[in-house]
């Protein structure tokens, strides 16, 4: 459920669901409540705007936008939040209005199949890190931490450095790496081809699509109940199990045959029940029973993880 974050999410111009105005006007009360978000709001501010792209999309399950709202915030909340709020906390990043702005716009219009991760485009920019080049990032979230003009660059242990970020056009290579839209090829960054276009090795498909025969192809999102593996993707809410899409189950949920949509599954007697995820201090076997999604030596911790301690 990584996207509903970032992943996600995860509306995003203010903390309501009314109808946007003509593209590029901004309702001056809007502006306020958008410049005045925390990371502490991020779920409840985005839930309409991701809301209505998933319900769009079939990103989702859910039959209506009542059931999306209550399952975005319920996850969102659970897995995600926290993890922004600890690097706000540390001064690594902060929610970007401009960003915000654009990310919203761009999802009320964009072609399902074009977008392929909650945070990618203009919605990659809701974020505002402060690390400048040279300096560590991490997976995931963290690597939302590097200043504009960067970004983050994984190793093989999964930490990363903030390189300079050239554009289109630009030169890469040698502590360079190309913005998100693009690729480094033959030292220089070339424009990522979209879902549906021509590809080769000399210009490769955006990230998380792949060039079949020429041509970007992305994985399809099915249905709940539908067949699914590594080119047929289960919607939010839902997981790959016995090669069909299995609803996850939400908190105070039985988990015996099913995964948690935002918790961890508990055992409780004879029974298995999804409970909330483990705050700061406490004790945990695995990362993923943290909030913070960080367990070291047997207890969650909050971000930025042992990348930032190199």
């Amino acid at each position: 459920m990584r996207s509903l974050a970032l992943l996600a999410a995860s509306a995003l111009i203010a903390c309501s669901s009314s109808a946007p105005g003509e593209a590029g006007v901004v309702d001056a009360g809007a502006e306020v409540a958008v410049q005045a978000l925390r990371a502490s709001d991020y779920c409840e501010a985005t839930v309409e705007l991701f809301c209505d792209y998933y319900l769009r999309c079939g990103r989702i399950v859910a039959a209506t936008a009542d059931e999306c709202r209550a399952t975005f915030l319920e996850t969102c909340n659970a897995r995600y939040e926290q993890r922004y709020v600890d690097l706000e906390v540390a001064g690594l990043l902060s929610i970007s209005p401009a960003g915000i702005q654009a990310c919203r716009a761009h999802l009320q219009t964009v072609a399902c199949e074009r977008q392929l991760g909650d945070l990618m485009g203009p919605c990659a920019n809701m974020w505002i890190g402060t690390q400048p080049k040279a300096s560590p990032c991490g997976l995931d979230v963290e690597s939302f931490t590097c200043a504009p003009g960067t970004a983050c660059v994984l190793g093989l242990d999964l930490c990363g450095t903030c390189q300079s970020a050239s554009p289109a056009g630009g030169t890469c290579g040698d502590g360079v790496t190309c913005e998100a839209d693009s690729a480094c090829v033959s030292a220089r960054c070339v424009v990522r081809r979209q879902v549906g276009e021509s590809c080769s090795t000399s210009e490769p498909c955006v990230a998380g699509a792949s060039c079949n025969a020429g041509v970007c192809v992305a994985p399809r999102i099915v249905a709940e109940g539908e067949a699914c593996d590594a080119t047929h993707r289960c919607p939010y809410r839902s997981a790959c199990s016995g090669g069909r899409c299995l609803r996850a189950a939400l908190l105070g949920e039985d988990c015996t045959d099913r995964t948690c949509a935002s918790g961890r599954c508990a055992t409780e007697g004879t029974a298995r029940i999804c409970r909330a995820l483990l705050d700061s201090g406490a004790s945990c076997a695995t990362a993923s029973e943290c909030r913070s999604a960080s367990c070291v030596r047997g207890t969650c911790r909050p971000l930025p993880d042992g990348c930032f301690g190199r």
